[in-house]
């Protein structure tokens, strides 16, 4: 079945436009869902809608569709009723992407009220859901998926259950590329802990603190997903790395992390420079853009030094390992492309920053700041500007 779907009048992109065609009360429908199905969205709902051959000049992005991975699309399209019609995957994306959030968040108060008691647990929840970027957990984006799997995880592992945090592994590196790092903090909560399923051995310095086990196995499935993904492309396609391939289409080259560092500081500077001098390249947007992306890695990377303070070694070091895609992928003139749509789903930072406010009295007001911003970037988000 084609997808309804049409060239937008703005940006040259697909657009999911009027999918409620034929719908008691069409018009509400569009008005309410339609401004949601913007940019990576249209990929994720083609695929969710037609599969990633897909078909048809109506669905012109089947050579980039190998760089959105399966699981978000494959829940949508089961969801959807296979796929029934343009209207019914839209609904199931936005349903699916706000029943994850909505799990995520009851996993994470509980994982916050462990490691840093009742007290910091809602907080750290608030600061999360007002983020300014927090708006992709509720749209066609993997982010609530991702989230909810990288908290199963670290609870999983926490709480000694290895075949479920084995498991939530495979989903991860099946749901996106940087799924496949969740397996290092997970492997340090079994090797240092903290763990409830055995006591640690005393005495041992920088030596694991749990003597390795046969449930460690379980952690070698965390590759599954990618590795199930790339089988298929190959049949499919011919390509076991057209995921890969793919991300060249985005304008991304694969490049060493300093001179990742470098290029988006250097472009941050030029950009701030052209806000303060009015001559802009390539329009304000992107000199924003470039400025805001660098301003949230840094506050990434001094929040990924603080949690290694506060909580075990695991949680600070799943936040600076989560960089490095960052800085090893990149388009040219925008070096941190979409680096605070990524950062959102690094819950550490939020049980860092959780405590932070709260020994100061602020988080009332951070929470209201964050929320501002999530209401301009959403606004802009549904009027075609790119934000993350």
């Amino acid at each position: 079945m084609a997808a309804d779907l049409v060239e937008n009048d703005g940006p040259d992109r697909p657009l999911l436009s009027h999918p409620f065609d034929g719908w008691p009360a069409s018009g509400l429908f569009d008005l309410v869902f339609a401004p949601l199905a913007k940019w990576d969205a249209l990929h994720y709902l083609a695929i969710s809608l037609e599969g990633y051959s897909g078909g048809g000049p109506d669905l012109p992005m089947d050579a980039t569709r190998a760089a959105f991975f399966p699981l978000y699309p494959g829940a949508v399209h089961l969801l959807s009723g296979f796929g029934a019609s343009p209207g019914l995957v839209l609904i199931a994306a936005v349903a699916f992407s706000l029943a994850c959030f909505f799990a995520a968040l009851v996993l994470l108060h509980r994982l916050a009220a462990v490691e840093l008691g009742a007290r910091y647990a809602r907080p750290a929840l608030m600061l999360l859901a007002f983020f300014p970027t927090a708006f992709f957990f509720g749209i066609p984006y993997t982010e609530s998926l991702f989230l909810l799997l990288a908290v199963a995880a670290f609870l999983s592992a926490r709480e000694g259950r290895w075949a479920v945090a084995g498991i939530v592994l495979a989903l991860a590196s099946a749901t996106r590329v940087p799924g496949l790092l969740l397996v290092v903090p997970v492997a340090l909560l079994y090797l240092y802990g903290p763990r409830a399923d055995r006591e640690q051995v005393e005495g041992r310095g920088a030596w694991p603190r749990y003597r390795i086990g046969p449930e460690a196995a379980w952690l070698l499935l965390a590759p599954l997903g990618i590795l199930a993904f790339s089988a298929y492309l190959h049949f499919a396609q011919g390509d076991a790395l057209a995921w890969k391939d793919a991300q060249e289409l985005f304008g991304r080259q694969t490049i060493d992390p300093v001179t990742g560092i470098w290029a988006g500081v250097r472009e941050a500077g030029a950009g701030f420079w052209e806000l303060v001098s009015g001559s802009y390249d390539d329009g304000p947007a992107f000199a924003h853009l470039n400025v805001a992306q660098l301003g949230v890695v840094a506050l990434a990377v001094v929040a990924g030094i603080g949690v290694l303070r506060l909580l075990p070694v695991a949680y600070g070091t799943w936040v600076l390992v989560s960089l490095l895609p960052t800085f090893v992928s990149q388009p040219v003139d925008n070096p941190l492309y979409s680096s605070s749509r990524f950062i959102v789903v690094l819950f550490p930072i939020f049980l860092w920053l959780a405590v932070v406010c709260e020994r100061r009295g602020i988080t009332t007001t951070v929470v209201a700041l964050f929320a501002t911003g999530m209401a301009a970037l959403t606004a802009q988000f549904a009027l075609w500007s790119f934000v993350a």
